[in-house]
């Protein structure tokens, strides 16, 4: 009898294919046969991107948002689940969610990148630059999306849907929405809003005002996370009132303590809306893996399954060498192979590689690119070795 075991994989260089032109049914087989020769039961497929400067956002011929012209001649994601379905594999659509990407992005059949029809969206920074991110507070984006996230369930027997980016960017929001809140509810203006965040002339103040500045702060951080738990909690309500069996998860940042105050995103806050989350904890030392995940397992709430993230990406993160709580160099399979190991030493339901085509071998593309694109070293046959037991998701009912 097999396991109960969240075995996910991101699927993402699949955009390189179309981007590269005449990407077709052979190449989504390709992918589905290698993710079942090698035991995974759950595709994380990228529907929306995480950045569009290659090409518009959506990767599935959509009537709603703006897709790449190549998705109308071959939907290559309705393939992808059917085919992963016939083979005994989940398929989550894998949504960037607060990341649109190039405003310059051409027109197709009739339709424009949604930060050139809603400018007003965009997170705008302290300058008044604008972001390729949106900004959460706005609830016509939120509409929008819920539209997209309709579209897919309408379109394709997906088994879940997966957010990612569910976050603001490392910096506040300042677009007219946000300053209209923020004025309206704090009183607080732009500039002090920065001096606040930035914990200007703290070391100044006595322990009562002190006290007070931070409380200031505080709320302010408060005001970023709750848009980002009320978008989380509408996509729950959207998803749900399709089917119970649809199951809603995210890719979060690993940290908990720092994540609600660096990109706004208090995710341990709103797992009461997901069935399993993914803490992305990349390029972690072995030991600071198990102390992470061992922590995390503890913390969210009792119904949502635990699958960190293991990255098999093969570029070093900025502190290797620097810092004892990453690794020395680039991760190779033997890293990949050790965290999971580590995992289910761990006790925690699952875990999700990042991503397919770096395991695979395949080179890094225009959408990939080096840094997420570059394929990790070593003998794939040790992830083979790992998944010889049959298994289905542990969030399977």
């Amino acid at each position: 009898m097999a396991v109960k075991e969240g075995r996910a994989l991101w699927v993402e260089s699949q955009q390189d294919g179309i981007l590269r032109g005449g990407y077709g049914p052979e190449d989504v087989k390709q992918i589905i046969d290698n993710a079942k020769d090698l035991g995974v039961n759950m595709l994380l497929w990228l529907v929306k991107a995480r950045m569009a400067d290659t090409a518009p956002a959506l990767w599935y011929p959509s009537e709603i948002g703006l897709s790449h012209e190549a998705c109308y001649d071959y939907d290559s994601f309705g393939d992808a689940v059917k085919m992963a379905h016939d083979s005994g594999i989940e398929v989550h659509a894998y949504f960037s969610v607060f990341t649109e990407g190039d405003i310059e992005a051409e027109t197709v059949r009739g339709k424009k990148a949604p930060l050139v029809e809603h400018p007003e969206w965009a997170v705008v920074d302290r300058q008044g630059h604008r972001s390729e991110f949106v900004c959460a507070s706005h609830v016509g984006y939120r509409e929008y999306l819920g539209s997209i996230l309709r579209e897919i369930m309408d379109k394709y027997s997906v088994d879940g849907i997966s957010i990612d980016f569910i976050r603001y960017p490392r910096s506040p929001c300042f677009c007219e929405n946000c300053k209209e809140n923020l004025k309206k509810k704090f009183g607080l203006t732009v500039d002090q809003i920065v001096d606040l965040l930035a914990g200007k002339g703290f070391s100044l103040l006595d322990p009562e005002h002190l006290s007070a500045a931070l409380d200031r702060a505080g709320a302010v951080i408060n005001y970023y996370n709750q848009n980002v738990h009320e978008a989380v909690e509408y996509f729950h309500t959207i998803v749900k009132s399709y089917s119970q069996d649809i199951k809603l998860s995210a890719g979060v940042f690993p940290n908990p303590r720092t994540a609600p105050s660096q990109v706004y995103c208090d995710w341990v806050g709103f797992t009461e809306f997901l069935d399993f989350v993914c803490p992305m904890v990349y390029w972690y030392s072995p030991d600071y893996y198990r102390q992470v995940i061992a922590r995390l397992q503890a913390s969210i709430r009792e119904g949502t399954k635990l699958y960190p993230g293991i990255s098999a990406l093969g570029v070093p993160h900025a502190l290797a060498g620097e810092n004892i709580n990453y690794l020395t160099k680039a991760p190779d399979m033997a890293y990949v192979a050790r965290l999971v190991d580590i995992a289910r030493d761990v006790g925690v339901p699952g875990i999700a590689i990042f991503q397919y085509g770096t395991i695979f071998g395949l080179e890094p593309g225009a959408y990939t690119g080096r840094k997420w694109g570059t394929p990790v070293a070593g003998d794939i046959q040790m992830l083979y070795e790992r998944f010889t037991e049959p298994a289905i998701p542990a969030h399977a009912d």
